[in-house]
């Protein structure tokens, strides 16, 4: 058994409409927590080995839904506050991660495997009532009649729009028509208008109003707008006096994507929002100069302020809009709205954690989330659940939680995929000490009896004007301790006090010799990077020396966005070279590909040329290559550096070099354990496009591997004697296609 205190940590929250408790999960298990302190006391909800979370209270405050996997599927429970019973609502084989109540607490609404559903609570009746193959259903909340749903559905182009969905007639209706993408939507406490995210302004996510009815007048009119002002204060007062029906919803449209009115603006996007109790005010997450904060602004759009400065993650409102809630460093935390006053929210509960059951649980999700996330729903042809049968036994000799993950990466593994696995959570080292490295490398000489440098890495530390040092030179001593050829200097750069070193060194073994000098010189904590680029410079000179400068070099390190960056760059550089190799080997992965293919792919088109210019200045575009191109892959090529060279010849762009890549190319993701552990999970196809085959769908690259036009590989002596003939052929391949003269594409 484990006891873990919370100490006011809390993986998510849910609020009572006035916040006086949250419902807190931590490691699985939800409490219900106090929010002010000495008023009020504690109640645990769930207390299981199974993981329950994504709570929330219903508006009437009877109920608190969560989502649980005790049933061995993640489904809707639900939990009375009065009668401590628990009762399972939803039974359906999916992923859940999400739901919203109704107004009146009758419904709940939750969207898995692309279908929508909708709960009757009170009869505890689970209806499927729609379903979209284009990823499905993204709900935001019941209209307060309880008649229709918003909600985001993307259609095959992937656009996102906002939909009003009428639960009885289950038809939908697209109130945000256009080519971007709208999300985050919410209706105004009226129902005459929806408040919604969209990105189509310059591709910044911003907040816009639509109104659901058609205009009759001008909306900006001064006197529309008066006259609307007046007719409002009785309507307050009605409503106080009595509880008035929730408002109907009416929605054409005809125009309606013209009515849609930006409220927000500026470079800086809008995040999270809530609208204030009279649906007057949005209060939004954005940033400004002085970094991330709290902003209001009318739903008109005027009179932005700057509410408070700060992060606000899991921003959530009470009904009241008096006070907001929010996590930071998975502390809670309440702040009021009036005097932007901040309170940690301090409790302190322990889950126990029966070690032995969290393994079956840790065990169950990692065969669940494969289930369900791989991207091959017919599981490589595996029976899924034959394997579990077979691993699941296993258990019963677990000592550790590697134990589990052991077992479950060799479950897994029955499925022959890459990109997967199970791992620990991250834990910080133990403090200890961290070499200093002077920049170059020493070999012991037997003649002499002392260390001489046998290498300077290029522009490392030592490789100065003002050192001087030289290739041959002896070292005597560091940092005024004395070392002789075989002694351990490396003791003395463990933990150096400071990050200078002095070294002392001469051009002959004499350390009393009148070419004895003492070196103040600059340590580095890695050699990594230097390594690298010392790499990268040398294969540059190599290639430039026996192409005769014809040829280019570049290496792309990893699938990132600064290895794109520096390839911008570079291409840029070389742009006027009559051919390059692009070199890939080592490199594993990311997602780069369709930018990098992207420039590859580019031809010269035209000549924007000054008298005075040189006629190279004024090619366009300029940032390509015109010549022939090799592209350089080996083993060590893996995923999105196998993706690139795939696409590379299936394009036509040149010709690839090596020896064949990984064959480890599926797009995955990660999904966290309860125990701070993680599973990576590959979720999307990779594969070819072939016009002539179903889908357009070709060759899928998992487990293919991409095989070289010309296949060369260096030999464990050509490592040895320092020789890339990987490298050497790749250059011969680019003048080659140079003398056919079929890969120009200069005027």
């Amino acid at each position: 058994m484990e006891f873990l205190p919370a100490e006011g940590k809390a993986d998510g929250f849910a609020l009572t409409e006035t916040g006086d408790y949250a419902a807190v999960d931590y490691h699985g298990e939800i409490f219900i927590v106090p929010t002010e302190q000495g008023i009020g006391e504690m109640k645990q909800v769930t207390a299981s080995p199974w993981r329950d979370r994504f709570q929330d209270f219903s508006p009437d405050g009877k109920s608190l839904a969560y989502i649980s996997d005790q049933s061995l599927e993640e489904e809707i429970w639900l939990y009375s506050l009065d009668s401590k019973q628990h009762k399972k609502l939803a039974t359906h084989p999916s992923t859940k991660n999400s739901f919203v109540w109704s107004k009146d607490s009758k419904q709940i609404a939750f969207s898995a495997a692309n279908k929508l559903f909708i709960i009757d609570v009170a009869a505890g009746q689970m209806k499927e009532i729609d379903s979209h193959e284009a990823g499905g259903f993204s709900l935001h909340e019941f209209s307060p009649d309880g008649k229709w749903l918003v909600l985001t559905m993307r259609d095959d182009e992937a656009n996102a729009d906002v939909y009003l969905y009428d639960i009885a007639a289950k038809k939908a209706y697209d109130v945000t028509p256009n080519p971007f993408r709208d999300s985050g939507s919410t209706l105004t406490p009226d129902a005459k208008y929806l408040i919604f995210s969209s990105a189509r302004n310059n591709g910044v996510n911003h907040l816009f109003k639509v109104s659901l009815a058609k205009f009759t007048e001008d909306p900006d009119d001064p006197l529309v707008k008066e006259r609307l002002k007046k007719e409002e204060k009785p309507q307050r007062k009605e409503a106080k006096d009595a509880a008035a029906p929730p408002p109907s919803i009416t929605v054409n449209l005809e125009g309606i994507d013209r009515r849609a009115v930006q409220i927000t603006t500026g470079t800086n996007a809008a995040g999270a929002y809530f609208l204030s109790k009279d649906g007057q005010t949005i209060y939004f997450m954005s940033s400004d100069e002085q970094g991330p904060a709290l902003f209001s602004i009318t739903v008109d759009g005027k009179d932005r302020k700057k509410v408070v400065e700060g992060t606000f993650r899991d921003l959530m409102p009470t009904a009241d809009r008096k006070m907001v809630f929010y996590r930071q460093d998975n502390n809670l935390y309440k702040m009021d709205l009036a005097n932007k006053k901040k309170e940690k929210i301090n409790f302190n509960f322990t889950v126990t954690v029966d070690r032995r059951a969290e393994w079956e649980q840790i065990f169950e999700e990692s065969w669940r989330v494969m289930k369900y996330r791989f991207y091959d729903p017919k599981m490589h042809g595996k029976d899924w659940d034959a394997i579990k049968r077979v691993y699941k036994p296993l258990l019963k000799y677990v000592g550790d939680n590697q134990d589990v993950y052991d077992i479950c990466n060799e479950m897994i593994g029955e499925l022959n995929a890459s990109h997967t696995g199970v791992s620990g959570p991250t834990r910080e080292a133990p403090p200890t000490y961290r070499t200093r490295y002077l920049g170059f490398e020493m070999e012991p000489d037997k003649t002499s009896g002392f260390y001489k440098v046998s290498h300077i890495y290029r522009k490392g530390p030592a490789d100065k004007e003002w050192l001087n040092i030289k290739e041959g030179d002896y070292v005597f001593a560091l940092d005024g301790t004395q070392i002789k050829a075989g002694d351990n200097y490396w003791k003395l750069l463990n933990g150096t006090l400071n990050e200078y070193v002095t070294v002392s060194v001469g051009s002959e073994p004499d350390p009393k010799g009148k070419t004895v000098r003492s070196l103040r010189m600059k340590t580095v904590p890695s050699l990594m990077d230097i390594r690298y680029e010392e790499w990268v410079e040398g294969n540059r000179d190599y290639v430039d020396k026996i192409s005769e400068g014809k040829i280019a070099y570049v290496h792309i390190r990893s699938m990132n966005q600064p290895s794109l960056v520096r390839f911008q760059n570079e291409i840029s550089q070389f742009a006027n070279k009559k051919g390059i190799v692009v070199d890939i080997r080592y490199n594993g992965g990311g997602n780069i590909d369709q930018e990098i293919l992207d420039i590859l792919e580019r031809r010269p088109y035209e000549f924007w040329n000054s008298r005075w210019g040189a006629r190279t200045w004024g090619r366009r575009p300029s940032q390509a290559i015109a010549g022939p191109k090799v592209m350089l892959i080996n083993w060590r090529s893996a995923s999105d550096s196998e993706v690139a060279p795939m696409g590379f010849r299936d394009l036509g762009l040149g010709r690839i070099v090596g020896n064949p890549t990984n064959a480890s190319v599926i797009a995955t993701g990660g999904y966290g354990l309860i125990n701070g552990g993680s599973i990576r999970t590959p979720g999307s196809l990779v594969v070819t496009y072939d016009p002539t085959k179903p889908n357009n769908y070709g060759i899928n690259l998992e487990n293919y591997g991409v095989a070289p036009d010309v296949f060369v590989k260096n030999t464990p002596e050509d490592e040895l004697k320092g020789f890339d003939r990987e490298l050497r052929t790749a250059v011969d391949e680019a003048l080659k296609m140079l003398k056919e003269g079929k890969w120009q594409y200069e005027k």
